[in-house]
């Protein structure tokens, strides 16, 4: 019998903080747009990274660290059947009702509860080695993370993939500063009424700043309505402050490096095409620091020693397969309607352009798609490619993977934001915080951190 060590105090309450609310705590019956997530499927990751496709029909093994309640039911839904799926998460409870969805497919799912350094490290996973490792929001929330990614490289195929998603620090200096104050304050997750505390107090300090209601707004009514998602967001019991570079550094010491990023909200249009040459350390952290790059980081990450990667994009015919029926019944992503440069495509170009993508990822040529391709706005196009509905191989047979890798635009400038409060309100927010916490000093140092918020951008 194996003995699996006790978790460190940290990772007790992460696991604590989504036992007790699960994440993103969707209704167990809604039915989320899993088209959406494609970039998460491992055929995609294939063609992307190693510029062919695998074979769908070849039993392959599939590690979703982390995986919460949603991304099993989606990952599951993308999947060949032919791929073991393993979801590992700390949270019986998410676990419980990922395991109730991915019933309603009828297709099998493997859930393990566990610290993944432990599992890893003892054997735990019955799959080795895995083809494809996803950690999307796990690796920043794990205090060993240098431990995580050199286990997860020593347990990748030679030819595998990892993508993850981590926060990109630099950026959420104002998020940690009110976790911070919260925590001053003495607001804890468990609690329905801390919660309600917590969000009626930033709405009381965020009038003191039009910066700070920008941000709010930007990061739209569920996140801050739904308790599962503002715990998460702004009261979560460990989060890493590592920097762009510490995570490069880290990838690096566990033996993996970077190959792609995925650009969600065009931040990084000055530079060639993220998704096809990965961006450096020092262009993100230099982009990350003037606010023209502030989301998170979403990476593919391949093993240094990895003999498909940096090939030319080809085709591998001996791979063609069918598309599944529940792949071809689903629309297009609602991805299409947030760029400028996509918006104004009609309902049956986005439809030509979808089932042209499905069926590049099952190895097959569309003649008309790759025709659409070559017909079209290199700004629609660029943006497509931007977005992984055009992939390298498709690119090059339709003569235009030059034109799509190039930057689309010559710069980018730093975001105009409004202003910060004035200094002055430092006393009217220590009295906000003074009527939440009798302790004087707690008080003043959460007032201290809110005043590091609404003051943003406001010279001394």
């Amino acid at each position: 019998m194996r003995i699996i060590k006790q978790m460190d105090a940290n990772t007790t309450q992460v696991q604590k903080l989504y036992e007790r609310r699960p994440y993103p705590h969707y209704p167990l019956l809604a039915k989320p747009r899993w088209q959406d997530g494609f970039l998460g499927s491992s055929l995609f990751a294939s063609h992307l990274v190693h510029g062919e496709g695998t074979d769908p029909s070849s039993p392959r093994h599939f590690l979703s660290i982390g995986s919460g309640e949603i991304l099993p039911y989606i990952i599951r839904q993308w999947e060949p059947s032919a791929t073991k799926l393993t979801c590992v998460d700390l949270s019986k409870r998410s676990l419980d009702r990922a395991r109730f969805r991915t019933a309603l497919l009828g297709r099998h799912v493997e859930f393990l509860r566990g610290d993944i350094n432990q599992l890893l490290s003892i054997g735990g996973l019955t799959h080795n080695p895995f083809h494809h490792i996803e950690a999307y929001g796990v690796l920043h929330h794990i205090p060993s993370f240098a431990t995580t990614l050199k286990l997860m490289a020593d347990h990748l195929a030679p030819d595998g993939v990892i993508r993850i998603m981590i926060y990109n620090g630099e950026a959420r200096n104002w998020i940690y500063d009110i976790n911070r104050a919260f925590a001053n304050l003495g607001l804890r997750f468990e609690d329905d009424q801390h919660i309600e505390a917590a969000r009626d107090l930033l709405t009381k300090v965020a009038v003191f700043s039009p910066r700070l209601t920008q941000r709010l707004k930007q990061m739209g009514p569920s996140s801050l309505k739904n308790n599962s998602r503002f715990a998460d967001t702004f009261m979560h019991p460990w989060e890493s402050r590592a920097t762009i570079n510490q995570w490069f550094d880290a990838f690096k010491s566990a033996g993996l490096k970077p190959v792609a990023l995925h650009d969600r909200y065009a931040e990084l249009d000055d530079l060639p095409n993220t998704l096809w040459k990965c961006p450096t350390a020092d262009e993100l952290t230099e982009r990350a620091l003037d606010m023209r790059f502030e989301n998170n980081l979403e990476l593919w990450l391949v093993r240094k020693d990895s003999s498909k990667n940096g090939i030319q994009p080809h085709r591998n015919h001996s791979h063609v397969s069918k598309i599944p029926v529940r792949l071809k019944l689903t629309m297009p992503p609602t991805r299409f309607g947030i760029f400028e440069e996509t918006e104004g495509l009609s309902f049956g170009t986005k439809l030509a352009l979808w089932h042209g993508f499905l069926k590049t990822i099952y190895n097959r040529v569309d003649g008309t798609y790759i025709k659409l391709l070559k017909a079209m706005d290199r700004k629609q196009a660029g943006r497509l490619a931007r977005m992984g509905l055009i992939l390298p191989e498709t690119a090059h047979d339709a003569g235009i993977y030059d034109q799509l890798l190039k930057p689309m635009t010559q710069s980018m400038t730093p975001p105009t934001l409004p202003t910060g409060a004035d200094h002055n309100v430092h006393n009217k927010i220590e009295a906000i915080c003074s009527a939440a916490q009798t302790n004087p000093a707690r008080a003043a140092q959460a007032a201290r951190r809110f005043k590091l918020v609404v003051c943003q951008g406001v010279p001394k």
